[in-house]
């Protein structure tokens, strides 16, 4: 394997029930009920613009979709203002110990100024060769645009290349576009996409990346002596 596009809200950082309460907020704002538990229930893992869509159709809302999606990325860097989203747990050590070994990418369906700040927050900007967003396509995850799009970037062909994702919607994406798929989810879901590897945190799907890739034999040892 050539390179690594690691998905990001909810497989690099911790970040779902931090939306979840965004839009549940952002719907009160509005005069509009929806609990944090039930928009996580029925939205995570959803881009931003299939989740604005859905709750503009649900609550009849008298807003056009570029309007939720600006107030809520503005709603966003307010909330970061007070804080960053905390990583997944191991995502900053398998960073660090890919880094210099093998192309690095973002592929998300986040707004890119949302994604670059919080990397920028915890040190991992610069750990990624190049980071793809939902804006560079015109269809965003579960179409598989943006990992075609990633992958020509990249240089390599799609079955070179590893998708670690966290949800249905990512692996459906990936999956369609070729690549090699990691699932990183604690539960066990009934999906009619099975992923080439699953693992219910990122710590236990080390070992295995470093197999995909071949790691050097003393990094390989290294990255086997910590996190087994």
């Amino acid at each position: 394997m050539q390179a690594i596009c690691f998905d990001f809200d909810g497989t690099l950082v911790d970040s779902e029930v931090f939306h979840a309460n965004n839009w549940s907020s952002y719907l009160a704002k509005l005069g509009k009920e929806m609990p944090s538990a039930l928009f996580l229930s029925e939205y995570a893992g959803v881009t931003w613009d299939k989740v604005a869509v859905a709750l503009k159709a649900r609550f009849s809302l008298d807003l056009s979709i570029e309007q939720m999606l600006v107030q809520m990325e503005l709603r966003t860097r307010e909330a970061l203002q007070q804080g960053t989203i905390p990583a997944k747990v191991g995502a900053e050590e398998i960073l660090h110990k890919l880094h210099g070994h093998l192309p690095l990418a973002v592929v998300t369906g986040a707004p890119r100024v949302y994604v670059e700040g919080i990397l920028h927050r915890h040190g991992w900007l610069d750990l990624f060769d190049y980071i793809f967003c939902g804006e560079d396509v015109d269809k965003n995850k579960p179409e598989p645009d943006i990992y075609h799009y990633a992958c020509e970037i990249l240089g390599f062909h799609a079955s070179q290349v590893i998708a670690i994702e966290d949800s249905f919607t990512g692996v459906q994406s990936a999956y369609s576009a070729g690549l090699k798929v990691v699932l990183i989810n604690e539960e066990q879901h009934d999906w009619l996409i099975t992923p080439d590897y699953h693992f219910e945190t990122m710590v236990q799907a080390h070992s295995t990346v470093a197999d995909l890739i071949h790691l050097p034999r003393h990094a390989a040892k290294e990255f086997e002596a910590v996190y087994g």
